[in-house]
C-alpha cells in the first residue's frame, strides 16, 4: 500500500520500483550494466595491469562492469557515494557475485576486506559504500566480511580531480592493518580508477596475505 502513496522510482531510469526492487535500481539497469568479463580471465585484463606492478602478492583482479558515458553505473556510483543510497552497489554487487562465481577460486578467499574511509568522512556520509559493495560479495558468496580489519588515517581528502602523481605520493602510508588477516583476502572498493588508492591499500598488507581485488566499476584507459 505505501508504494502507492509514495511511489519510488528508479534512480538511473525514473521506472516506477517494483516492491521487490528494494535497492533503489530496477532490474532491466541492473541487467543493463556493461559487463568486463574479468573474471574470465583475472590475470589477463585492464585492471590486473593497473595493479599488479604495485603488488607482489596479488592473486587476480576482477572489476564487474564499466564505469563510463551510457553506463547506469556513473548514475549509481554518484548516488551511493553522495545521495545516500549504498545499497545500489550491494545490488551490483550481488549481481557480479552471481554472474563470476562459477569462474573464480572463491574456496581459497578467507575473508572479504572493505577500503575503509576516514573517520571524518564515515560521520559526514554515515557509511562506507565499499562496506555495501563487500556485503553484497560476502553474503553472495557465504565468505566473512571483515570490516574492522584497517583503517585509514584522517588527513587525504578526496581524490577526485588530483592528477595522477599526487595521488600516488598522497596515498603513501595511507591505509593500517589493526586486526591478523588470513592467508588470502578479497579487497574490495566502489571503483578502479587509476589504481592509486588500491596500490596503496594492497601495499599495508602483510607479507603473509595474498590479495584478490573485486570492485564493481572500472573506468576504461585514455588512448
Amino acid at each position: 500500500m505505501i508504494e502507492w502513496i509514495f511511489p519510488r522510482f528508479c534512480v538511473s531510469c525514473d521506472a516506477p520500483l517494483l516492491p521487490s526492487e528494494k535497492e533503489g535500481a530496477c532490474l532491466k539497469c541492473l541487467l543493463e550494466l556493461p559487463k568486463t568479463d574479468f573474471w574470465f580471465f583475472p590475470c589477463a585484463n585492464e585492471g590486473y595491469y593497473r595493479l599488479a606492478p604495485h603488488a607482489p602478492n596479488l592473486r587476480g583482479v576482477v572489476c564487474g562492469f564499466w564505469y563510463g558515458v551510457g553506463s547506469p553505473l556513473r548514475r549509481w556510483i554518484q548516488a551511493a557515494k553522495y545521495e545516500g543510497q549504498p545499497r545500489l552497489l550491494y545490488a551490483a554487487a550481488r549481481h557480479m557475485a552471481a554472474l563470476s562465481e562459477r569462474y573464480l577460486p572463491l574456496s581459497e578467499i578467507q575473508g572479504i576486506l572493505p577500503i575503509p574511509i576516514s573517520a571524518l568522512r564515515w560521520r559526514k556520509r554515515g557509511y562506507n559504500q565499499a562496506e555495501w559493495a563487500a556485503r553484497g560479495f560476502s553474503e553472495g558468496w557465504n565468505i566473512p566480511l571483515l570490516s574492522r580489519h584497517w583503517v585509514r588515517r584522517p588527513s587525504s581528502g578526496s581524490q577526485l580531480g588530483r592528477k595522477q602523481t599526487a595521488r600516488w605520493i598522497e596515498l603513501e602510508g595511507e591505509f593500517r592493518c589493526v586486526r591478523p588477516l588470513p592467508s588470502v583476502v578479497a579487497v574490495v572498493d566502489d571503483v578502479l580508477t587509476t589504481g592509486a588508492t588500491l596500490a596503496a591499500a594492497l601495499r599495508s598488507l602483510p607479507a603473509s596475505t595474498a590479495a584478490w581485488v573485486l570492485t564493481v566499476g572500472i573506468t576504461q584507459r585514455r588512448r
